[in-house]
């Protein structure tokens, strides 16, 4: 429970409800977030403190694999061609798991968000 002076850990979300918009608009909700993942998980690479372990290098490597191909697809104009966008990212979803503090939280924060706007189709 949460006292009025506590603020909100998650910002409100008062856009529509994705499934209330278009394909071309939803198309912009999940290339937004996979942007701030992969933002999110170069930041990771960046950092002085990243471990070049084979788990790190394979979920980077999947992360930006994933990405590459939903940069290649064109906009979509039907819900099928929407579902494609999905199929593209959903390694990443499937590759990021609550893990310690720090970037790599981050990261799982920002898939979670990219989870939400593509869960509503799939």
């Amino acid at each position: 429970m949460r006292d009025a002076d506590t603020p909100r850990q998650e910002p409100t979300d008062d856009r529509s409800h994705p499934a209330a918009l278009t394909p071309q608009q939803r198309a912009d909700l999940i290339r937004a977030a996979a942007a701030e993942v992969r933002e999110r998980v170069q930041a990771w690479r960046d950092n002085p403190n990243w471990r070049n372990t084979p788990a790190n290098s394979h979920r980077y490597e999947t992360t930006l694999g994933a990405i590459g191909v939903l940069s290649e697809l064109p906009e979509p104009q039907t819900e099928e061609a929407l579902a494609s966008l999905a199929d593209a990212v959903r390694p990443i979803v499937v590759e990021w798991r609550p893990s310690r503090p720090g970037p790599e939280q981050s990261i799982y924060a920002a898939v979670e968000r990219l989870w939400r706007t593509i869960d509503v189709h799939t």
